[in-house]
């Protein structure tokens, strides 16, 4: 079995698109047979919805930083930031913080790592790039870690979503069938079916730039839900009972202690890699070049970072120590009409958010195929992704809790993926050196590469210790 990477792209160039972009000759008769119509040309072109469109196009045109930050965004917002208050718990409150503030600055580096390996290699799909640098086996093992990661996401998107219908019906007046686990999985499978399984066909990450926006944006109502739930509810009296070490009978702990306080590790790494979608964005980017994903990345994380730290923060304060999963399952949203407008920004999140790592997941399997996502043939296509989204929703029907996916998740392939391979990436591509780098980007890489293999080792070890102690 042999993987293909895709021929190399030289940096600085724009992906080729035959529908979009031609030689000139071509472009100009294209656009003499099919005009675009101009305001002045064409009255009916006024209305509210081509106004919205044209106005969303200016703003986030195809292939530019806005785009590509609103899409690393919404792969790094997922089903995670739900799980942050447990991993809280599980931390410490004080540690929950350093992590999300350390994670996000080797985040920004590790794309700088991705983007530099990416331009010297002339190569731009992760799998490629391992391959150019460390070698088949090299390429083989990242391929294996990127389907494990998207795969596991996308499972924890489908858990999500169940939890969400669950949260809606469980005081509602549906029927009882509805309630039970089999009414739960049979809706669930409807909204897979429906929304989530159209937006995994698309071809290229670009395309659900628009609904990667709006998702973003419904998810910061959301965040905004939870801090005005904190401080009208559990807040005031879960702030009483803090304490700082380890301490059975507090609500809220600042640093926790043993295996305990390691188990949290890989969901705050899962809520960060976004780096499993990153050279699908990088190779979407118009004039694309380590600049510019880079200055995508820090936008991203601008945005993330704060939506995380307030979810975690007071996620953890409202709930205290019973927030010990995806704190989605402790709201009543019909009793409480703010939570459940909240519940559906939540949900076209998700489905964003499963297209995008189902994207990934893909790209990934063909690569180890050797077939190329722009060109393999679309029954082929539609037959691969339609499968490998059944096997995602069965995984997701039958696995209960959310954090046991995105702890083995962020420790084994988010600790590959976000910070070992970027590090390896960058020393293997040429350059290397203290003199040549300077010492704080040799320092950083190093950094990176033993973070990735510390949490790798021990947030592995800590997920199977909470999952065989129960």
């Amino acid at each position: 079995m042999s993987s293909a990477a895709p021929n190399p792209v030289p940096a600085g160039t724009e992906p080729v698109e035959l529908t979009a972009v031609g030689c000139k000759g071509n472009d100009e008769q294209r656009h003499d047979t099919n005009p675009t119509p101009k305001p002045e040309d064409s009255k009916e072109n006024v209305g509210c919805f081509a106004k919205a469109g044209a106005f969303v196009a200016a703003t986030i045109p195809p292939g530019g930083i806005a785009a590509s930050a609103f899409n690393i965004g919404s792969t790094t917002v997922g089903a995670g930031i739900f799980g942050l208050p447990a991993a809280s718990q599980s931390s410490g409150l004080v540690m929950a913080m350093f992590y999300l503030l350390v994670i996000t600055a080797m985040t920004v580096f590790s794309t700088y790592a991705l983007g530099v390996a990416a331009d010297r290699s002339k190569v731009n799909t992760y799998e490629g790039v391992a391959r150019v640098l460390l070698g088949k086996w090299g390429a083989y093992i990242t391929a294996a870690a990127r389907v494990f990661m998207s795969l596991s996401g996308c499972v924890a998107y489908v858990i999500s979503t169940g939890d969400i219908l669950h949260a809606i019906l469980k005081n509602s007046s549906a029927s009882d069938f509805l309630k039970t686990t089999a009414g739960n999985r049979l809706l669930t499978f409807i909204m897979w079916l429906c929304c989530m399984l159209p937006l995994v066909i698309p071809r290229h990450i670009d395309s659900l730039r628009h609904a990667s926006t709006v998702a973003f944006v419904l998810m910061i109502y959301m965040v905004a839900v939870v801090v005005v739930h904190s401080c009208m509810n559990g807040l005031p009296e879960n702030i009483k009972s803090v304490s700082v070490g380890r301490n059975e009978s507090a609500e809220v702990v600042l640093f926790n202690s043993g295996n305990t306080a390691i188990e949290g590790l890989g969901v705050f790494i899962f809520a960060y890699v976004f780096q499993v979608t990153a050279y699908e964005v990088y190779m979407d980017m118009k004039d694309r070049s380590v600049r510019k994903l880079v200055i995508a990345t820090i936008i991203a994380m601008a945005m993330c970072l704060p939506m995380y730290a307030l979810t975690a923060l007071f996620g953890y304060l409202d709930f205290g120590s019973k927030a010990t999963s995806s704190i989605l399952l402790m709201y009543d949203p019909l009793n409480e009409p703010e939570v459940l407008i909240g519940y559906v920004g939540v949900l076209v999140m998700l489905f964003v958010s499963y297209a995008l790592l189902g994207m990934s997941c893909r790209n990934a399997l063909y690569s180890l195929i050797g077939w190329d996502a722009n060109t393999v043939a679309f029954w082929k296509h539609c037959i691969a992704v339609v499968s490998l989204s059944v096997v995602m929703l069965v995984c997701g029907l039958f696995i209960p809790k959310i954090n046991t996916v995105l702890g083995f998740a962020g420790s084994i392939s988010g600790g590959f993926l976000a910070f070992i391979f970027p590090a390896l990436f960058l020393m293997y591509s040429g350059g290397f050196t203290l003199q040549k780098v300077g010492p704080l980007c040799y320092t950083a890489t190093y950094v990176l590469l033993l973070s990735g293999i510390i949490a790798a080792v021990f947030g592995t070890g800590a997920t199977i210790y909470g999952v065989v102690v129960g």
